[in-house]
């Protein structure tokens, strides 16, 4: 694991954390080395702040959300990226599988246990619609209608959306990147509204 941090600059040759590792160390509700290299890789850059929640929503979807690349009703592989409607997140959601195989060829050339392939699957894209539309005012009924998935499933993945938001927003202030702080904070002010972030009976 060593080599893979050191290959991905998280660590000097001396293991002497840099800032990539500060970031990563910030990060738990998801991937911390794909996270990482999305924040260095700039690519949060050119996105607005619904744009930024709609691309980290594909690093906190569960199963049945699809957007995997599983199989289609005739067999064939299904393209992920093809399948979201929101045209201008294809080309964010394909860089961010680039540098999700970059990641998992790292791993895999440190002779470490990881398929390339299941490991680009994991980012499923079957929220990215859902969480662009609902960071631009959709109501959570329009959502229900989107996806197969459940009520509290679409709840769930919108919390950890959020949680996410503010560990990046941690890092950035770590790595004193206060335009990155700036538009984790806009695209939290977004995303937490409404039903979907009200107090539970339960809690």
């Amino acid at each position: 694991m060593r080599r893979v941090l050191r290959r991905l600059g998280h660590l000097s040759e001396d293991g002497v954390i840099g800032n990539k590792g500060r970031v990563a160390c910030e990060v738990s509700t998801s991937d911390e080395l794909l996270v990482t290299e999305l924040v260095f890789a700039g690519l949060f850059q050119d996105l607005d702040p619904a744009q930024l929640a709609a691309l980290l929503s594909c690093l906190v979807a569960e199963h049945g959300f699809g957007g995997s690349g599983g199989k289609g009703k005739d067999g064939k592989k299904e393209d992920p990226v093809a399948m979201i409607r929101t045209r201008e997140m294809r080309e964010p959601v394909e860089r961010m599988r680039e540098l999700a195989k970059r990641v998992a060829t790292v791993v895999l050339e440190a002779k470490l246990p990881v398929d390339v392939d299941e490991y680009i699957a994991r980012f499923a894209t079957g929220l990215v619609d859902l969480v662009f539309d609902w960071c631009g005012g959709a109501k959570f009924a329009d959502l229900c209608k989107m996806t197969d998935a459940y009520e509290g499933s679409i709840i769930r993945a919108m919390h950890r959306l959020e949680e996410l938001l503010r560990q990046i927003i941690d890092a950035a202030k770590v790595v004193g990147n206060e335009e990155l702080q700036a538009k984790c904070e806009a695209a939290q002010k977004l995303l937490v509204r409404d039903v979907v972030f009200c107090p539970s009976l339960y809690t």
